[in-house]
């Protein structure tokens, strides 16, 4: 009897310690539904469009959750981004709006509304590019 009280405390324990924590890198945020996003279109945004993709979102939201934003760079871009993109939550509330200018090296230019830069080397930028490109030949 003693034995099957400690194992039931200790079920209840691990539970609730799994309970408590999150796998999201976006902890305290609401759950990433979609990404809603526009592309440059014949010098103007393309109409509102979603990334549906569970998995697709999900690497989107690890770029962004990595990203090492820099306040002291300021970033002349003369040309109009070729995307902006942002997150939608579990209530469709729209999320903060990200411009992306990618680049013909894979790596891609990311501002956020505040005007805060960072470049995203290597696969980060390409992978961000692919996700676009391939969604729009759906």
């Amino acid at each position: 009897m003693r034995k099957l009280l400690w194992s039931f405390i200790l079920l209840v324990i691990i539970v609730a310690l799994g309970g408590c924590s999150s796998s999201s890198k976006t902890s305290g945020s609401p759950e990433t539904k979609d990404v809603g996003y526009q592309i440059v279109e014949y010098g103007g945004l393309s109409d509102r469009r979603a990334v549906l993709d569970k998995g697709n979102v999900k690497k989107i939201e690890n770029i962004i959750a990595d990203v090492k934003w820099d306040k002291t760079v300021s970033v002349d871009k003369s040309s109009k981004e070729d995307a902006v993109f942002w997150f939608i939550d579990q209530d469709n509330k729209e999320g903060q709006k990200y411009k992306v200018w990618f680049n013909e090296t894979g790596s891609a230019d990311v501002q956020d509304e505040k005007q805060v830069w960072s470049v995203l080397e290597g696969k980060d930028g390409e992978t961000l590019s692919s996700i676009f490109k391939l969604n729009e030949q759906k």
